[in-house]
Protein backbone atom coordinates (compact mmCIF):
# COMPACT_ATOMS: atom_id res chain seq x y z
CA UNK A 1 0.00 0.00 0.00
CA UNK A 2 2.90 2.56 0.83
CA UNK A 3 3.65 2.06 -2.72
CA UNK A 4 0.14 3.33 -4.03
CA UNK A 5 0.84 6.45 -1.20
CA UNK A 6 3.81 7.43 -3.04
CA UNK A 7 2.29 6.85 -6.19
CA UNK A 8 -0.76 9.46 -5.27
CA UNK A 9 1.89 12.20 -3.78
CA UNK A 10 4.44 11.61 -6.49
CA UNK A 11 1.57 12.07 -9.11
CA UNK A 12 0.38 15.52 -7.24
CA UNK A 13 4.09 16.80 -6.80
CA UNK A 14 3.93 16.73 -10.76
CA UNK A 15 0.76 17.77 -11.87
CA UNK A 16 0.79 20.65 -8.99
CA UNK A 17 4.62 21.28 -7.99
CA UNK A 18 3.25 24.56 -6.17
CA UNK A 19 1.02 22.49 -3.42
CA UNK A 20 3.09 19.78 -3.33
CA UNK A 21 6.89 19.05 -3.63
CA UNK A 22 8.86 15.92 -4.15
CA UNK A 23 12.01 15.58 -2.18
CA UNK A 24 15.31 13.90 -2.88
CA UNK A 25 13.78 10.76 -1.59
CA UNK A 26 11.14 9.14 -3.42
CA UNK A 27 9.03 8.37 -0.20
CA UNK A 28 9.44 11.72 1.28
CA UNK A 29 7.15 15.46 -0.31
CA UNK A 30 6.43 18.64 1.02
CA UNK A 31 3.69 19.64 0.90
CA UNK A 32 3.09 23.85 1.12
CA UNK A 33 1.64 25.07 4.27
CA UNK A 34 -1.27 27.49 3.82
CA UNK A 35 -2.06 30.61 5.54
CA UNK A 36 -5.81 29.24 5.52
CA UNK A 37 -5.51 26.04 6.65
CA UNK A 38 -2.45 26.72 9.50
CA UNK A 39 -1.14 29.34 10.95
CA UNK A 40 2.68 30.22 9.84
CA UNK A 41 4.70 32.51 9.62
CA UNK A 42 6.22 32.29 6.44
CA UNK A 43 4.95 32.36 3.12
CA UNK A 44 7.17 29.16 1.75
CA UNK A 45 6.96 27.21 5.17
CA UNK A 46 6.12 23.54 4.49
CA UNK A 47 5.23 20.19 6.36
CA UNK A 48 7.27 16.79 5.06
CA UNK A 49 4.87 13.70 4.33
CA UNK A 50 6.56 10.34 4.59
CA UNK A 51 4.66 8.15 2.81
CA UNK A 52 7.12 4.99 3.70
CA UNK A 53 4.86 2.39 6.18
CA UNK A 54 2.44 5.19 6.40
CA UNK A 55 -0.56 2.50 6.44
CA UNK A 56 1.28 0.49 9.60
CA UNK A 57 1.52 4.33 11.22
CA UNK A 58 -2.49 3.93 10.41
CA UNK A 59 -3.65 0.68 11.72
CA UNK A 60 -1.22 1.93 14.85
CA UNK A 61 -3.33 5.15 15.47
CA UNK A 62 -0.19 7.22 16.15
CA UNK A 63 -1.50 10.75 16.51
CA UNK A 64 1.63 12.64 14.18
CA UNK A 65 0.06 10.57 11.22
CA UNK A 66 -2.99 10.64 11.51
CA UNK A 67 -2.26 14.99 12.28
CA UNK A 68 -0.14 14.90 9.05
CA UNK A 69 -3.21 12.92 7.00
CA UNK A 70 -5.72 15.40 8.08
CA UNK A 71 -3.48 18.78 7.16
CA UNK A 72 -3.35 16.49 3.78
CA UNK A 73 -6.87 16.66 4.07
CA UNK A 74 -7.39 19.91 4.91
CA UNK A 75 -5.43 21.31 2.53
CA UNK A 76 -6.83 19.28 -0.66
CA UNK A 77 -10.71 20.19 1.07
CA UNK A 78 -9.09 23.90 0.49
CA UNK A 79 -7.89 23.84 -2.98
CA UNK A 80 -11.02 22.20 -4.04
CA UNK A 81 -12.81 25.47 -2.71
CA UNK A 82 -10.58 27.47 -4.61
CA UNK A 83 -11.46 25.82 -7.88
CA UNK A 84 -15.14 26.09 -6.61
CA UNK A 85 -15.37 21.96 -6.72
CA UNK A 86 -17.83 20.09 -4.16
CA UNK A 87 -16.11 17.23 -2.40
CA UNK A 88 -18.14 14.28 -0.48
CA UNK A 89 -17.30 11.32 1.26
CA UNK A 90 -18.94 8.12 1.89
CA UNK A 91 -18.15 5.14 3.53
CA UNK A 92 -18.17 1.70 3.28
CA UNK A 93 -16.42 -1.67 4.60
CA UNK A 94 -13.92 -1.38 1.95
CA UNK A 95 -12.43 1.98 3.05
CA UNK A 96 -13.65 6.05 2.46
CA UNK A 97 -14.39 6.72 -1.41
CA UNK A 98 -14.25 10.63 -1.74
CA UNK A 99 -16.25 11.82 -4.79
CA UNK A 100 -15.38 15.52 -6.81
CA UNK A 101 -17.69 17.69 -8.66
CA UNK A 102 -20.07 14.52 -8.62
CA UNK A 103 -18.03 12.29 -11.04
CA UNK A 104 -14.73 11.87 -10.19
CA UNK A 105 -14.73 9.39 -7.69
CA UNK A 106 -11.46 7.70 -5.38
CA UNK A 107 -11.09 4.17 -4.94
CA UNK A 108 -11.53 3.09 -1.49
CA UNK A 109 -8.88 3.99 1.04
CA UNK A 110 -8.78 3.55 4.81
CA UNK A 111 -8.20 7.50 5.59
CA UNK A 112 -10.45 10.04 4.14
CA UNK A 113 -6.92 12.54 3.12
CA UNK A 114 -5.65 9.37 1.05
CA UNK A 115 -9.47 9.23 -0.81
CA UNK A 116 -9.66 12.79 -0.94
CA UNK A 117 -6.12 12.67 -2.67
CA UNK A 118 -6.59 10.08 -4.97
CA UNK A 119 -10.13 11.85 -6.63
CA UNK A 120 -8.22 15.78 -6.19
CA UNK A 121 -5.39 14.48 -8.66
CA UNK A 122 -8.33 13.27 -11.30
CA UNK A 123 -9.33 16.75 -11.29
CA UNK A 124 -5.97 18.11 -11.59
CA UNK A 125 -5.61 15.36 -15.14
CA UNK A 126 -8.93 16.42 -15.71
Amino acid sequence: MSTTYQQLFSKWATLAPDECLSTEWDYKFKLRILPDVEKCNSLTASRQIITENLEIHLANRRDFTIRLLNFVLLTIIYHCAARQSSISFSFTELGTIATICNGLRSQPYPHPAIAALDAYIQLLEF
